[in-house]
């Protein structure tokens, strides 16, 4: 669990830092892996020697400060080693039971100055002290023409691995300890439930017998309220026969009091009855007298209208007599008229024809000239009748005409408009057109700008791509050279040895 914490905090501390340099990333990396052990340390030993921590019988709490500081010391000066983790935990065990005091620690500290953890301290400064072997007198070794700086490289890189792996080594004793501690706490944990079982299975054997004494109080409680409201209801039978005697009682008197007021209103009723027969009969006398005197007076109006009728049919034969002698009269009338018409229509005859003898000339001139003038009247009503046609076609082609000018004036100031937007829609197109031109040209110059600096930069890295030193440089660099290639060798030696163990067979082993 802790190499995949440790695994994907790595992960996302790199993502964070790419532009940093491998060696320094690798460098916060490891001291991150170191601070997240100490971590772990720190909190281990406070759960295992801390207060309020289970310990042995003979052994004493160790204050905080104390176990961080052991942590602190250990981290500084020793490698991550199951031997040196088992040597700090015996340390603290020692504090704990009081037989490691703190001034002689610090006597010792003093005195030599490197603590018992210093064990890989001295196995990774081996690579140093062999520098400086050869740096006071070794003989020297014969190095090439030329030499690259690739190679110093290659020997970091090779610490570096070597420095992993040792942290490696470490985390895994430690996370071999920390298994043997949880299993220490798992079998813990599975005692604490077994003996939480027992304790439960006590609690359950106790709930019963509380159980079983609450239901025999409860049965004598019982008891004791049904004893009670038996009593109460001896008391509550009596109290209710008391209570239907008085209510039979009061309700004889209600009956009584009843059957009086319904005697009363029987009376009542029958006199008031009475009253309204009386009253009913005096009512169909009234009426009967009322009804008597309608019908005398109805007899009376039927004698009068009758009456009535026959006078007003004399007058009506008295007018149409009337009518008759005054027909007979106009008919005497007419037929006197007609005589005297028929005879003075005879002398016009007369008269007539004796005219036409003596003016016949007359006539004839009189009726041309009243033909001319009716000719005359015709054709002047129809010269107007012609003009006002005439002139009210031309008011309506005037009209047709200024509706057509209209027409071609607005057709005229739409294809004006259209011409306008046209001339605007190709202004536009045209400035879009320079504007997309100007666009691929500066786009092209931008690529071609790019791809200088791109050339620039592959030609200055194909220059920097073999990074070879001077003569005056590696003399001055000689004793770190000929580490380096001391270093280099080994390491091959020992490659082809031993094969390096594959990623999978490790972790296979973990």
């Amino acid at each position: 669990m802790a190499v995949a914490e440790q695994g994907s905090l790595t992960a996302s501390h790199s993502e964070g830092h790419l532009g940093m340099s491998d060696a320094r990333r690798a460098k916060l990396m490891d001291l991150k892996r170191r601070e997240d052990l100490k971590d772990a340390l720190t909190e281990k030993f406070k759960g295992r020697y801390g207060r309020g921590a289970k310990k042995e019988v003979d052994e004493m709490s160790v204050a905080s400060d104390v176990i961080r500081k052991e942590v602190d010391r250990f981290s500084r000066k020793a490698g991550i080693t199951e031997a040196n983790l088992m040597r700090l935990e015996r340390r603290l065990q020692g504090r704990a039971k009081g037989t490691i005091t703190r001034n002689a620690d610090d006597a010792s500290s003093v005195c030599t100055g490197v603590s018992g953890y210093s064990t890989m301290s001295r196995a990774r400064s081996a690579t140093s002290l062999a520098g400086r072997n050869v740096v006071g007198g070794a003989s020297k070794k014969k190095l090439p023409d030329s030499y690259d700086w690739t190679r110093l490289d290659e020997y970091a890189s090779y610490l570096h691995e070597q420095d992993s792996l040792r942290q490696q080594l470490g985390v895994h004793a430690l996370q071999r300890k920390l298994r043997m501690d949880l299993d220490q706490q798992v079998a813990e944990k599975e005692q604490k439930k077994t003996d939480a079982l027992e304790e439960e299975r006590r609690y359950h054997q106790n709930s019963l017998m509380e159980l079983e004494r609450w239901k025999e109080q409860e049965q004598a409680r019982e008891e004791e309220k049904h004893e009670k409201i038996m009593r109460e209801k001896t008391d509550r039978d009596a109290q209710l026969q008391y209570e239907k005697q008085l209510k039979s009682q009061e309700e004889q008197k209600r009956k009584d009091e009843e059957s009086e007021l319904v005697e009363k209103i029987v009376n009542e009723m029958e006199s008031e009855q009475k009253k309204f027969e009386r009253k009913k009969e005096n009512t169909k006398k009234a009426m009967r007298r009322v009804f008597e005197e309608n019908m005398e007076d109805q007899r009376k109006r039927s004698q009068e209208e009758r009456e009535a009728r026959e006078a007003e049919a004399m007058q009506m034969r008295e007018f149409n007599r009337m009518l008759d002698e005054q027909e007979e009269q106009r008919a005497e009338e007419l037929a006197q008229r007609m005589e005297r018409q028929a005879a003075l229509m005879k002398k016009l005859q007369e008269n007539v024809d004796g005219i036409k003898k003596g003016a016949g000339d007359n006539d004839a001139q009189r009726a041309a000239a009243q033909q001319e003038e009716q000719d005359r009247h015709f054709f002047e009503a129809e010269a107007v009748k012609q003009n006002r046609l005439h002139q009210m076609r031309l008011e309506n082609q005037a009209y047709l005409l200024k509706q057509m000018d209209e027409k071609d004036g607005r057709k005229n100031e739409d294809k004006y408009l259209q011409h306008i937007q046209a001339q605007i829609l190709e202004r536009d197109t045209d400035e879009y057109n320079a504007i997309e031109k100007q666009k691929v040209i500066d786009r092209r110059v931008r690529n071609i700008e790019h791809r200088k600096d791109i050339e620039r930069q592959v030609e200055y890295k194909q220059r920097q791509s073999v990074p070879e030193m001077t003569e005056s440089e590696m003399q001055i660099n000689r004793p770190l050279l000929e580490l380096v290639e001391d270093t280099l060798q080994k390491r091959d030696a020992n490659l082809a040895a031993n094969p390096p163990v594959r990623k999978h067979d490790e972790d296979e082993d973990i």
